[in-house]
């Protein structure tokens, strides 16, 4: 396990996956990442890529060039969640992961890349930066983003339904699970007003995660009913926030914005027509930030 440290946060991210498995705030001594120890949810903050959620037939056809193309299978969430990185670099306060194609990412996915994840603090914020690049000559498709549980037990109360999710009072898009396959979103989005206070309960992720879009504002809060202390979650280029928690007794809720989309019912095949598919140009990089300010 890796540790970073500043004056007032210590934490620990895992080489495999780049995972960020621990905040501690050393003022208050409260954790603010879910552990991944009990319930069915086993991980903490999964970075995925190269594709969000479900694949609806398990394989994505790829373009290669003018003409040419390849169908190769891909795991849910992608597959960067699976595998070990590189540590490029590691000072008191920052590291600096790598992936980049091996044998086990070739049998899924054929585009020459490098995934950069990144951990800087900064007082009481940790700002988690992805950046990808396509290291080869033709165009790469992707999707890219955060998947982390934060933990739900602020002074020893592990009652869900004292927190809440602090938004921007507004209307936005929300996607509906498909009744068909509760694995899979239906196309089809209905206006949604979001309440400034968006109290949790399990009952509410009974089909599985909200998927927002539109949302005016990319900052959120997740606050306690009777406590002071928080986390304000920033996202940047990360268009589609989902929220969701295991329904067993597990405290947590996952803040998870997305460059990117679970797969629809009736999705094809194709990469390019995947909804928010992200493009690099041969040597094209671009840069996915998510910063997490706990109090």
């Amino acid at each position: 396990m890796i540790k970073i440290e500043n004056e007032k946060l210590v934490v620990l991210i895992n080489r495999f996956g780049a995972e960020l498995k621990s905040i501690m705030n050393k003022e208050n001594g409260i954790e603010y990442i879910w552990p991944g120890t009990e319930g069915t949810f086993k991980k903490s903050a999964p970075n995925l890529f190269p594709f969000i959620g479900n694949i609806v037939t398990g394989v994505i056809d790829y373009p290669l060039g003018k003409e040419e193309r390849v169908t190769l299978p891909m795991t849910k969430h992608g597959f960067a969640r699976d595998v070990d990185f590189e540590v490029l670099e590691l000072t008191e306060t920052t590291v600096k992961l790598q992936l980049k194609p091996n044998a086990y990412t070739e049998e899924k996915y054929p585009y020459n890349f490098s995934l950069i994840v990144e951990y800087i603090l900064v007082e009481d914020k940790v700002y988690h930066n992805y950046y990808v690049k396509n290291n080869g000559v033709i165009e790469m498709y992707y999707h890219i983003g955060g998947h982390t549980a934060f933990y739900c037990n602020y002074n020893g109360d592990k009652n869900f339904e004292n927190y809440y999710i602090e938004f921007q009072k507004q209307e936005c898009d929300l996607y509906k699970i498909d009744e068909r396959n509760n694995s899979f979103l239906s196309s089809e989005v209905q206006r949604y007003s979001l309440p400034e206070k968006f109290m949790l309960s399990k009952e509410k992720f009974l089909k599985d995660a909200l998927v927002f879009e539109g949302l005016n504002n990319n900052t959120v809060n997740i606050k306690h009913l009777n406590s002071s202390h928080g986390v304000e979650f920033t996202f940047e280029n990360l268009n589609t926030l989902a929220i969701w928690t295991n329904v067993d007794s597990s405290e947590f809720i996952c803040l998870e914005p997305w460059a990117g989309i679970t797969d629809f019912t009736e999705n094809s095949n194709r990469v390019e027509e995947r909804r928010h598919i992200q493009k690099l140009n041969s040597n094209e990089q671009k840069k996915y930030s998510q910063i997490i300010r706990v109090y």
